[in-house]
C-alpha cells in the first residue's frame, strides 16, 4: 500500500474524477496494461496451440530441422553430425549448435543473422485465413484481411510456435507478459475529456510508462485501482462512443514495445499509429495499438536481444530467423523506397488493462533504459547497414 500513500493527494483528485457521474465534466480515467502482445488471431481448437485451424491449416510450424539448417555447400556431413551431438533438445546446443547456426550462407565466415540475404529463403508457412485483428491502415477494403484489416506481421509470423495460441498462450507472448508483469516495464494509459467517459468527441489520450512495478497478488494476479507515476509519452486525440475509444491516426506513435528481455525492451514507433480501446462496465479495458513498423527493426529485435541471440528464438521457440527475415520482407506493405521495396509492415498489438490511477510525478523524472550490450548494439547496426546496402557486413 506504500504506493497509494506516496501519491495520496493526486490520487484523491483522480479518484473523485473517476467516481463522478457519467455526465460530469471534466473527467479522467486511467489504466495499467496487464497483457501486451502481437495481435495474432488463433484459428485452432481451444486447449491447444499447435493444432491445424483456419489460420494455419498445417498447424503450428514444427521444430527446426537443425541438420538441414546447417547444410551448406562448404560444410561436410561429418561436421554437421558433430555439431548435432548431443541430440536436440538439451542445454548442450546452446554451447555446440548455437554458434554454428550463425553460419548458414553461401560461404564460410558470413554471419547470416547479420547478413540473412546471404542464405537462401527456406520458406515460412504464412497465415492463409481471411480474418485478423488490426486496423484498416490504407483505407482500402480490398487489401489485407476481411474488411480491409492490415496486419502483415500476423500474415508473416502467425503460424510460429512463439506466437500461436489464444491470447496470452503463445509461448513467447506468455513469457513476455510474465516478464512485463514482474517489472520489465510498466505501461499506462490515461484518458481525459470534458463531456463523459462514455461519450466524448474530444478525448485526450496519453500513453506512457512508469518506474513503478505492476502491483500483484501473492499468486501473481494483477491488482486494480493502484496508483502509478506516469512518465508521459505519446499523446493522441480521440472519440468515445458507448465506452469505445478510437483515436485519430498520427504520423508517428511511440509507445512501449512488446519485449521479453532487458535487451529488447524500449520504444516502438508505429507509422500512421492509432489506438482503439473497449472499456467494460467494470472499468477494465481491452484494445489494439497499430500502424506500420520498420520490418528490419522488428527482425533486429528478434535476432539480437539476449546473450545467445538468434539461437534463443530458433532452438526453444522453433523460429528459423532466416525464414523470418524473408517473410517480413515479403509481407511488408508500405513505405516503398526508390526501388519499390517496402520498408514497413502493418502491425497490431493486443492489450488488456485494469483500472488504475496515473499520477503525475511531484518532480520531473526519467525512466532508466539501459541500452543493449555493446555487442548486441553493434550487431543491430551492422545488420541495418547490410540490409540497406545489400553488402555483406563482416562478422564480429
Amino acid at each position: 500500500m506504500a504506493r497509494v500513500a506516496r501519491a495520496a493527494i493526486p490520487v484523491l483528485s483522480t479518484l473523485l474524477a473517476f467516481a463522478a457521474p457519467a455526465n460530469a465534466a471534466p473527467w479522467v480515467r486511467s489504466f495499467v496494461v496487464t497483457a501486451y502482445e502481437p495481435a495474432f488471431r488463433y484459428g485452432g481448437p481451444t486447449g491447444t496451440t499447435n493444432a491445424p485451424g483456419d489460420d494455419c491449416p498445417r498447424g503450428t510450424v514444427p521444430d527446426n530441422d537443425y541438420a538441414g539448417l546447417l547444410k551448406t555447400g562448404w560444410r561436410s556431413g561429418a561436421e554437421i553430425a558433430e555439431l548435432m551431438k548431443p541430440a536436440v533438445p538439451s542445454i548442450e546446443p546452446y554451447r555446440i549448435l548455437a554458434p554454428a547456426l550463425h553460419y548458414r550462407g553461401f560461404a564460410p565466415g558470413i554471419d547470416t543473422y547479420i547478413n540473412p540475404f546471404a542464405a537462401p529463403d527456406p520458406g515460412l508457412p504464412a497465415v492463409i485465413g481471411k480474418v485478423a485483428e488490426g486496423f484498416d491502415l490504407d483505407g482500402k477494403a480490398s487489401t489485407g484481411f476481411t474488411s480491409g484489416i492490415d496486419n502483415g506481421l500476423y500474415r508473416a509470423l502467425g503460424c510460429l510456435m512463439a506466437f500461436r495460441g489464444a491470447p496470452g498462450q503463445g509461448a513467447l507472448s506468455a513469457r513476455a507478459n510474465d516478464r512485463m508483469q514482474a517489472g520489465l516495464f510498466t505501461m499506462l494509459i490515461r484518458l481525459s475529456g470534458n463531456q463523459s467517459p462514455t461519450r466524448d468527441d474530444n478525448a485526450v489520450v496519453e500513453i506512457g510508462t512508469s518506474p513503478d512495478t505492476l502491483e500483484r497478488t501473492r499468486a501473481g494476479a494483477p491488482l486494480r485501482d493502484y496508483s502509478y507515476r506516469l512518465l508521459p509519452g505519446a499523446k493522441l486525440s480521440g472519440r468515445i462512443r458507448d465506452g469505445v475509444l478510437t483515436t485519430t491516426p498520427v504520423a508517428q506513435l511511440r509507445v512501449p514495445d512488446f519485449a521479453w528481455s532487458e535487451s529488447n525492451r524500449g520504444a516502438a514507433t508505429f507509422l500512421r499509429g492509432r489506438l482503439s480501446l473497449n472499456i467494460a462496465d467494470d472499468g477494465a479495458a481491452t484494445g489494439l495499438i497499430g500502424g506500420y513498423r520498420d520490418w528490419r527493426e522488428l527482425y533486429a529485435r528478434m535476432a539480437f536481444n539476449v546473450a545467445v541471440e538468434g539461437p534463443f528464438l530458433e532452438i526453444p521457440y522453433h523460429a528459423n530467423l532466416i525464414a523470418v527475415y524473408y517473410a517480413l520482407a515479403r509481407n511488408a506493405d508500405a513505405m516503398p523506397d526508390a526501388r519499390g521495396r517496402n520498408g514497413a509492415i502493418s502491425t497490431a498489438y493486443r492489450l488488456a488493462a485494469l483500472p488504475a490511477f496515473a499520477v503525475d510525478p511531484a518532480s520531473p523524472m526519467t525512466l532508466v533504459q539501459p541500452p543493449p550490450s555493446t555487442h548486441i548494439a553493434k550487431e543491430r547496426a551492422d545488420f541495418a547497414h547490410a540490409a540497406a546496402a545489400h553488402a555483406i557486413a563482416p562478422s564480429p
